[in-house]
């Protein structure tokens, strides 16, 4: 009964207004009306707690449910742990075994070929040199085999580890949620008994300021503090036309924009799923994701300039200008670029003028035989995994090994595919009237 506690409230609020009613009629018998506003409020406030228990223990149900869950992954993961530990010995016992093979069949050739040498017609080494060879072979094949099995036991276990952490942020959701609806509450409902003329003029005076309170909106944006008057960049509050309020990074550099991610020390691990890129995550005066359902409240189906912001381990810096719309999670927040770019910088998205979120457990990239997210590093707009990541691993200085630097934040078409930046940003604000149509 997810809407009885709304429906209750509202009975509640009813009641109270009857019972104000039938106290302007019966000005002879005030203290019977104040009883039987009391009767219904009571009445009301008990029915609410009754729905709010039931909430309860169907928060502590599924919360038994995703733990029952997530205990059973744990004892899949431990079998398959133990499957590939057997594994694992089972190949290093083959592998010696071949070794020593391998090195008595090698001792073997040489003496047939010495063999051979010195009487090449006979025909006895020369099926004992085929023999050997297949023997080889088939020890190939066999090692080929246990690879496979290897790589299949691991690709399971990273699967279920993936299932385990998804399972693990629902968990951490619930919790917080469960005990703050056990938390014993103070009344959020007071009972008043009108007792003079005078509390409806106060009555009146408290409305009035309700309804200015209501009337002072926030600002949609960045830009928006910018146009009245706002000059000094930081974390100001925000809503949006349709959303709920939230706090964003504003740079009020050249017009006011919002940060959508930043990238400056490495502070905080961007390696992360797709709830947490969808929610946000990170420090908004640090390193931090803002969050796609976020930037899709700001953006909505509205053209927004995107400023792209990068700069490398020499202290040169770039800048980039698109145009774009954001679509919503029923589109995997598809990023549609809507014209060429602007600045110094070249594109690296390639020539993809739509392309949808990817996390390493949402693949939604281009690449239909790899994971863009999993195979790199972080969440991020992928076509084929190597034209641009600015949400990758952050280095404090350039690795020396290739298969790291691939990992890192790139921009293909400045530094090269495999130069990790050292900073990189990312902020949004509406597009300029001139540049809409």
């Amino acid at each position: 009964m997810p809407s009885r506690a709304p429906l209750l409230a509202w009975l509640v609020l009813a009641g109270l207004g009857a019972a104000g009613g039938a106290a302007g009629r019966r000005e002879r018998a005030p203290k019977a009306a104040s009883w039987e506003e009391v009767n219904v409020l009571a009445h009301g406030l008990l029915q609410l707690g009754h729905g709010l228990r039931e909430h309860v223990e169907r928060l502590g149900g599924q919360l038994r449910d995703l733990s029952g869950r997530l205990a059973a992954h744990n004892a899949s993961l431990a079998g398959l742990e133990r499957s590939a530990a057997e594994q694992r010995e089972r190949l290093a016992r083959a592998h010696s075994l071949f070794d020593g093979r391998l090195a008595r069949l090698e001792a073997r050739l040489d003496g047939t070929d010495r063999a051979g040498a010195q009487n090449s017609s006979g025909p006895a080494a020369a099926a004992e040199q085929d023999s050997l060879q297949n023997l080889v072979r088939r020890q190939n094949v066999r090692m080929e085999e246990l690879l496979q099995k290897i790589k299949q036991q691991q690709f399971r276990m990273e699967k279920q580890n993936l299932q385990i952490k998804s399972l693990q942020s629902k968990v951490n959701t619930l919790i917080p949620l469960q005990r703050s609806e056990k938390e014993p509450q103070g009344p959020r409902w007071r009972v008043t008994v009108p007792r003079s003329a005078g509390d409806g003029a106060a009555n009146q005076t408290q409305a009035a300021e309700s309804r200015t309170l209501e009337s002072s909106k926030l600002p949609a944006g960045c830009h928006d503090l910018f146009l009245e008057g706002q000059q000094n960049s930081g974390v100001f509050e925000i809503q949006p036309p349709g959303a709920t309020a939230f706090k964003v990074f504003c740079d009020m550099e050249d017009g006011g924009w919002t940060v959508i991610q930043r990238r400056s020390d490495g502070s905080v691990d961007f390696d992360r799923l797709w709830d947490a890129y969808k929610d946000g995550f990170g420090n908004l005066t640090g390193d931090f994701w803002l969050g796609l359902e976020k930037m899709h409240r700001m953006v909505k189906e509205e053209r927004y300039q995107l400023l792209v912001e990068l700069r490398d381990w020499e202290g040169n810096a770039q800048r980039a200008h698109f145009l774009f719309r954001l679509g919503g999670e029923e589109t995997a927040y598809t990023l549609s670029l809507l014209g060429p770019i602007r600045g110094e910088l070249e594109s690296a998205m390639g020539d993809f003028p739509q392309l949808p979120f990817s996390t390493r457990d949402r693949d939604h990239d281009l690449k239909g035989d790899t994971n863009c997210a999993k195979h790199l590093s972080g969440g991020w707009w992928f076509s084929y995994c190597g034209h641009v990541n600015l949400n990758g691993k952050y280095f404090r200085s350039i690795p020396r090994q290739r298969h790291e630097r691939k990992q890192g934040i790139f921009w293909k078409t400045w530094r090269g595919r495999y130069y990790p930046l050292r900073s990189a940003a990312m902020k949004i604000r509406p597009a300029e009237p001139d540049r809409v149509s």
